[in-house]
């Protein structure tokens, strides 16, 4: 099902976008790349859009860890407004009087807190237990102890960003000003009509999995990022914010910035080294190409999809 395109660029040779687009998806059922949707942004425009059978422009589909990096960007909107300095130590009382007192917001962003944490989805571990059982998943994280200090080991954990989640709801007096603030001050914003985060029994966002949107929403997060944090003229985050989401994290191999994914290290050898990207379980992933003025957006049910062939296609397309 493609959508047709809403804006024709010069730059683009649309008969090899549509090859591209069209390869990330199964031809007579053979469920073997599991992709549901592809949008392809040029300039902030939409130039290419596909669904599979069953799936439309208005699906709302699950974004896993994509959420990740919407549940980080409050953090860069607080900052803004000069709310919050993620270079403080984190705000938990239960860590005042140990070894983790000296964890910084900032430490917990990168996935460098030093924090014991096990995320394995194919087994019972930390982040199954929390995503499945936990009553307060704000607290999953809070009561593990330090393997290392801080910046020594990195660690991808879920836990951690339900601790943020956690960290954002005590910035406000009421329980229905954190509810809001998520909506007011980024979703809504941007335009992200969709977008539903579901929260946990205690009433807390579960930033770290449970974001769901159409294809095109996502894409607008995307844009909002590749636009540097401005919308329609207004800043939301400073440029400076995304520097520091796209530096990469002590000992992550260069392939994670503060809850963020990078190219640093060519892991997709046929994409350039700026791009950055959300990336969710099962093959959800949000491109960001800042030299090329690309967003990318290719959700599914599978991880096991050529990325970089994928990536390479459109790429392709672009003439210069």
């Amino acid at each position: 099902n493609a959508e047709p395109a809403n804006f024709v660029s010069d730059n683009i040779d649309y008969s090899k976008l549509k090859t591209a687009v069209n390869a990330a998806f199964d031809a007579n059922n053979q469920k073997i790349k599991n992709t549901r949707a592809v949008l392809v942004l040029y300039k902030n425009k939409i130039v290419g859009e596909q669904y599979a059978d069953g799936f439309s422009k208005n699906s709302k589909l699950l974004g896993w860890s994509m959420t990740k990096s919407i549940t980080a960007t409050y953090f860069g909107i607080l900052q803004k407004q000069g709310k919050f300095n993620i270079n403080k130590p984190a705000p938990i009382a239960q860590w005042q009087k140990d070894q983790r007192a000296i964890i910084t917001t900032s430490d917990l962003l990168r996935m460098n807190s030093g924090l014991e944490w096990i995320e394995d989805y194919n087994s019972i571990s930390d982040a199954t237990n929390m995503l499945f059982q936990d009553v307060d998943m704000t607290k999953s994280q809070i009561l593990k102890k330090a393997v290392v200090p801080p910046n020594l080991k990195w660690n991808y954990s879920s836990g951690t960003t339900n601790l943020l989640s956690g960290i954002l709801r005590q910035q406000f007096k009421t329980h229905q000003e954190y509810l809001d603030f998520w909506y007011s001050a980024l979703i809504d914003k941007i335009g992200m009509t969709s977008m539903i985060i579901e929260s946990d029994m205690s009433g807390n966002y579960v930033g770290s999995s449970y974001g769901w949107a159409t294809a095109r929403d996502w894409a607008k997060f995307g844009t909002l990022y590749l636009n540097n944090g401005n919308w329609n003229g207004e800043q939301l985050f400073d440029a400076s914010w995304v520097k520091y989401i796209t530096t990469p994290a002590q000992g992550s191999n260069q392939e994670y910035g503060a809850h963020f994914w990078l190219n640093a290290g060519k892991y997709y050898k046929d994409a350039p080294k700026d791009m950055y990207s959300c990336n969710g379980y099962q093959g959800q992933r949000i491109f960001i190409i800042p030299s090329l003025q690309l967003v990318i957006v290719r959700l599914g049910t599978s991880e096991v999809f050529d990325f970089n062939a994928f990536l390479k296609g459109i790429i392709g397309s672009l003439k210069k």
